[in-house]
């Protein structure tokens, strides 16, 4: 039986665990952390007596990946699926927002809910119908040396209709903002949005928490594929010799029996533990050429005496909190490309946050009964103009070592469905080469 090695039990590392373990491949996933899901996961707080998730993560039905990897591990039923694309969005009047695409067919459906968005103007419509309709025969090349917010401006996108719409999505979806971002990205983020069937524009959300959804259904079906898992041992060094992984030490062990190795750890992580020993390992992998910043999330959970808000989310129009999702005992803010708060106080934070909260929604200071604050400072890696041809394919010249995680050559941005992806991409070369 072929033996593989994984580092790091994310969701790029379970992904792989799973379509590997099931294909009678015996995994073993080392994982530094006392638990699995990288960056997607949930908690117990004994406090409120809640579930809380480290950050909110939307899924899209374009999520094929993702998807695919649910009804793999058997976790599909542990969330909801819109049958429509239906959004509402929320301005500082507190007057209401939405994009409805219920009536009609797809893909007219999606065209009228733009329609009656009465959040744009008439005059930003003339502009954005048709800027949407050429989208799948704009050529991709020609925006490879532009940032979103210089193509938005060449297709005649005003900025009321940038603030409106453009913005939240590019935002919401890169967690960056538009002078950052490759215009080349969202590019592809729209086509899969838009262009690829009507479930493809829907919203999936978890029913539980991150962990009780996705990442203990991952956990229980590669262990019932015999995959072994070890938590909280830390990788400090892959020792390479004549092209091929040799051996992986930890601070309690040293692995050499293993075939080949899948490394689905963050693109600093990995860095960190090929320079020990190898210092010419880096250029042969290409990562010596590929420099990636980092992008914070904020999630701000509040519990309220009483739930006035009646929709599963909201999003906020021109506002630094981009998004409310309300829970069954408490609300989730989420502030995306959140550097310039990361280093504040959690008061600070939170005294920022309720006074956008209460311009924009019903709820006042005395509702309020209590908060947390959660900072993931490397959420995502900002998809900039400069990575985009620099990020490494997931063979390397490495014979036995393989690469995964949402910062590998997926052509998509830092997401679930990125890491999902990798994941699958590296265990599927695994297998061809079986």
């Amino acid at each position: 039986m072929k033996r593989c090695l994984i580092i790091g039990g994310g969701l790029a590392g379970l992904t792989a665990a799973s379509i590997l373990s099931q294909k009678n491949i015996s995994v073993t996933i080392i994982e530094s952390s006392p638990k699995l899901g990288g960056r997607t996961y949930s908690f117990f707080d004994k406090e409120t007596n809640s579930i809380i998730d480290n950050g909110q993560h939307i899924l899209m039905g374009c999520y094929k990946e993702t998807i695919s990897f649910l009804r793999l591990i058997g976790a599909e039923n542990n969330f909801e699926y819109q049958k429509n694309l239906y959004l509402k969005f929320v301005s500082r009047n507190k007057k209401q927002f939405k994009i409805d695409a219920s009536k009609y067919f797809y893909p007219f459906n999606l065209l009228f809910a733009i329609i009656n968005y009465d959040a744009i103007t008439a005059k930003d419509k003339l502009s954005f119908i048709p800027f949407l309709i050429k989208l799948p025969f704009i050529n991709k090349k020609s925006l490879s040396r532009l940032n979103v917010k210089e193509w938005l401006a060449g297709e005649n996108q005003n900025q009321t209709l940038i603030k409106n719409f453009w913005e939240i999505l590019c935002v919401g979806a890169l967690n960056t903002n538009l002078e950052k971002a490759s215009a080349c990205i969202f590019y592809e983020v729209l086509i899969e949005i838009f262009f690829n069937g009507n479930f493809a524009s829907t919203i999936i959300l978890p029913k539980f928490g991150l962990s009780e959804s996705i990442i203990n259904p991952a956990q229980e079906f590669i262990q019932k594929n015999n995959g072994q898992i070890i938590l909280s041992e830390t990788v400090k060094q892959i020792l390479v010799e004549n092209q091929k992984v040799v051996e992986v030490k930890t601070k309690k062990n040293i692995f050499t029996e293993f075939d080949c190795i899948i490394t689905a750890i963050p693109f600093y992580a990995f860095k960190k533990i090929v320079k020990n020993g190898n210092p010419n390992f880096e250029p042969a992998l290409l990562a010596g050429r590929l420099e990636l910043s980092h992008s914070t999330i904020l999630n701000i959970h509040i519990w309220l005496k009483e739930n006035k808000l009646q929709e599963k989310f909201y999003g906020l129009l021109d506002s630094p909190l981009h998004w409310i999702f309300v829970k069954e005992n408490h609300i989730n803010i989420v502030i995306s490309d959140a550097d310039y708060l990361a280093e504040k106080s959690k008061e600070e934070i939170f005294d920022f946050a309720t006074d956008e909260l209460f311009q924009f929604t019903s709820v006042v200071k005395t509702d309020i009964l209590n908060y947390k604050i959660l900072k993931e400072k490397r959420a995502t890696f900002v998809p900039a103009i400069d990575i985009l041809y620099k990020r490494p394919e997931s063979k390397t010249e490495i014979k036995n070592l393989f690469l995964a995680g949402d910062w590998i050559n997926t052509a998509l941005p830092s997401t679930i469905e990125s890491a999902v992806k990798s994941g699958r991409m590296a265990a599927e070369i695994i297998l061809n080469e079986n």
